[in-house]
């Protein structure tokens, strides 16, 4: 198994959980306010869960990512073809076709 399907497994686990850890302190929280109770925190065990599910999704994210591109644009100008390196719209010009078309109304009116 490769490093990438195993970050993107620890990935979904560590958003589950962490999803579970909200929706344990939103019920925490309901019940607090039902019993009308004041200044209590939340337990060890939901802020635990929390802090946990959140490195493990970290962790996961890390090992699913892609490996960096080298700095040097040698590297990546050397794979690349003419027509994808010429392909920016700042090469295109039309400013040939109004002096064509200006010329061509000038022997028009001749």
């Amino acid at each position: 198994m490769s490093s990438q399907y195993t970050g993107k497994i620890l990935g979904l686990i560590g958003a589950l959980f962490l999803a579970h850890s909200a929706y344990s302190t939103y019920e925490h929280l309901a019940y607090i306010k039902a019993v009308d109770e004041v200044n209590t925190t939340l337990p060890i065990e939901i802020v635990t869960e929390c802090l946990v599910s959140a490195l493990v999704a970290l962790f996961g994210v890390i090992l699913s990512a892609d490996a960096f591109k080298p700095i040097a644009m040698e590297d990546e100008v050397a794979k690349m073809t003419i027509d994808k390196m010429d392909t920016r719209p700042s090469f295109i010009t039309f400013n040939h076709r109004k002096v064509v078309s200006t010329q061509a109304e000038q022997h028009r009116k001749i």
